[in-house]
C-alpha cells in the first residue's frame, strides 16, 4: 500500500509541477524575443528545459503506471535523451521495436539512473534490444557503488539518491557485468 501511495505522490507532484514550469518556458521563450541579446535569459531557458525534461522522466520513474498503457519508442527516446545526455554523458538509442508497455519504460528509465551513477567522469550510454533491453555503458572509469549489490540479492542501505535500485530490483529478472571500464545490465 505504501509503495502505491508513494507512485500516486510523484505522478501528483510532477503533474502539479509540469504546468507552471511549462508556463515559465513560455515567459522565458517570450523574453528571448524582446531581450535575445541577455545571457541571463539563456540560462533561464536552460534551466527551464532541464526542469521539464526531468519532470517528465521523473513521472514515467517514480508515478503510477497502468498496466495496459503504451508509450512510442520515439517519445521514451526524446525523454531520456534530454534527461540522460549531458556534456559528460552520451545516450545512444539502438531500439528496433515501436512502442513499449510504461512499466517496461519505468524499469528502463529506473535503470538508466542506476547507469548514470556508475559513470561519474562520463561516457556513452548505448540502450538497445537483445533478448529484452540491454544498458550497455562505457567511460573511462566505471565505478560501482555499494547499490549495485542489491541486483545480486544483497541487503543495501540506500540514500535517497539511490532510491531507483530498489524500484528496479522490485521488478527482477536484472543481470549486472561489469568491468573497470564497461557495465552491462540486461532485463
Amino acid at each position: 500500500m505504501a509503495h502505491s501511495i508513494d507512485t500516486l505522490v510523484s505522478s501528483r507532484i510532477c503533474h502539479d509541477l509540469i504546468s507552471p514550469v511549462g508556463a515559465i518556458g513560455n515567459g522565458v521563450e517570450l523574453l528571448e524575443s524582446v531581450a535575445a541579446t541577455m545571457p541571463e535569459i539563456g540560462l533561464i531557458a536552460d534551466s527551464v528545459d532541464s526542469a521539464k525534461a526531468k519532470l517528465l522522466f521523473f513521472r514515467v520513474c517514480f508515478g503510477q503506471v497502468s498496466s495496459s498503457a503504451q508509450m512510442s519508442a520515439r517519445e521514451v527516446e526524446t525523454i531520456a535523451t534530454a534527461m540522460i545526455q549531458t556534456p559528460r554523458l552520451t545516450l545512444e538509442w539502438q531500439m528496433q521495436s515501436a512502442d513499449f508497455t510504461r512499466e517496461r519504460v519505468k524499469l528502463l528509465f529506473l535503470l538508466l539512473l542506476c547507469v548514470e551513477t556508475a559513470l561519474p567522469i562520463g561516457g556513452t550510454i548505448v540502450v538497445r534490444e537483445d533478448d529484452g533491453f540491454v544498458v550497455q555503458a562505457d567511460g573511462k572509469r566505471v565505478q560501482m557503488q555499494d547499490a549495485w549489490a542489491i541486483f545480486k540479492g544483497g541487503l543495501v542501505d540506500v540514500t535517497p539518491a539511490q532510491v531507483q535500485f530498489p524500484l528496479a530490483q522490485a521488478f527482477g529478472g536484472i543481470h549486472v557485468e561489469s568491468s573497470e571500464t564497461s557495465l552491462t545490465v540486461r532485463f
